[in-house]
């Protein structure tokens, strides 16, 4: 099978899996003669590295979640931000174009190419995750964030959201600061995939029925639109 420019992400809650069926995917792509390449396209600090040092020192760095309580930590938190409202502003635009940048290369270059990509992570994972978990963004700034983000970068033809539940995650990373974290983001990943219309899917599944089960939506999606 021919297919060409073909974007999928995979996103979701750390834990949730994505990065093993995004591999697997990948896998059982070749395997029906459709060649992917696989793409982390989460937002990997470049030219923003100095400035989200700064602004660990301004907003509080994550690892205090575990000396202060996410409860407290999330209230100072929020108090910082707003008492440097215009920094704030400042350091999410460097972030955004660092973001931006990087996917050009990885994955709208490719594609203009005719490469198939298969994103474990993508723009919906760095604005809930590394930006508006942080800044209190509200669902409606999320997605009117992630629609101006798209006008500029590669809109997926499926968006699988991996759901598992926060206790499961928390289980399977041994990086995750606590629970309530996960619980934070995973009511916005699920207010935001309903909207954007992504396919929800049962992260707790056995791995063999996700790897079908994925595999099968994408060819038939070939079918019908390829």
């Amino acid at each position: 099978m021919i297919v060409k420019g073909l974007l999928i992400c995979f996103t979701g809650i750390d834990g949730a899996g994505k990065t093993t069926l995004s591999k697997e995917l990948v896998k059982s792509l070749e395997k029906h003669g459709i060649g992917c390449k696989y793409v982390y396209a989460r937002l990997n600090p470049f030219i923003s590295r100095p400035v989200m040092s700064i602004g660990r020192l301004l907003f509080l760095s994550g690892r205090e979640i575990e000396s202060k309580g996410y409860l407290k930590y999330y209230v100072m938190k929020r108090a910082a931000i707003k008492h440097h409202s215009t920094l704030s502003g400042i350091y999410v635009k460097i972030l955004l174009i660092d973001f931006l940048l990087q996917i050009f290369f990885k994955v709208k270059i490719p594609l203009k190419l005719g490469k198939n990509i298969i994103c474990d992570r993508y723009v919906y994972d760095t604005i809930i995750t590394d930006i508006s978990v942080h800044m209190n963004y509200s669902v409606e700034k999320i997605i009117n964030l992630i629609n101006s983000l798209l006008r500029f970068i590669p809109k997926p033809n499926i968006t699988f959201l991996l759901d598992v539940p926060e206790e499961v995650a928390y289980r399977r990373k041994t990086d995750i600061p606590s629970v309530e974290y996960l619980k934070e983001k995973r009511w916005i990943y699920l207010d935001v995939g309903k909207r954007c219309e992504m396919i929800l899917i049962d992260g707790c599944k056995p791995l063999e029925e996700l790897k079908t089960l994925t595999q099968n939506i994408v060819l038939e999606y070939l079918r019908e639109y390829g």
